[in-house]
């Protein structure tokens, strides 16, 4: 059995209009909703064998809130192709993973992680299992797929949802 965790970075700081989005921090409620998050991660016990992070400073600020509540990982990666994904991008990246790797952490942005999690979950891309997958949401998978490469439709079950 395999685990997909999926977070989506905590709400940005829009007030300095110059930067680049990219380099967007977290806002002050979004740094509040990462320390919640954190408290839950915590609570849960919740540990996975790595970390792939977007380089976006919003995503790598969530990423070390949570951290600094629940070591999740010693191996964590920042993936440039994270960034901006669509979910196929998003499959892409976990089809490639290590069979000896059993769970993994993303930290990206919507609207890919939201689309990812449907494809996993439902039957067609109509179908839509969530109304929103706001900023700090965290949602756990769990597939019977022995090897990364072998995701696809609806290979996943919900194990966890939560949003701040």
């Amino acid at each position: 059995m395999k685990e997909i965790h999926l977070i989506r970075h905590s709400k940005s700081d829009w007030s300095d209009t110059h930067l680049k989005d990219k380099e967007r921090p977290l806002s002050k409620r979004g740094r509040k909703n990462a320390r919640f998050l954190g408290k839950y991660v915590k609570k849960v016990s919740f540990v996975a064998d790595v970390a792939l992070v977007s380089p976006s400073i919003r995503t790598s600020e969530t990423w070390k809130i949570l951290q600094s509540f629940q070591n999740i990982t010693k191996d964590t990666k920042i993936i440039s192709e994270i960034y901006e994904a669509e979910y196929s991008d998003l499959l892409g990246i976990l089809r490639s993973l290590s069979s000896k790797i059993n769970s993994v952490v993303l930290v990206g942005h919507n609207p890919g992680m939201e689309d990812l999690a449907n494809y996993l979950l439902l039957r067609n891309n109509s179908d839509s299992l969530f109304e929103k997958f706001p900023t700090s949401s965290f949602i756990s998978l769990v597939t019977e797929q022995k090897d990364w490469a072998d995701l696809g439709r609806q290979s996943c079950r919900l194990k966890r949802f939560w949003v701040p």
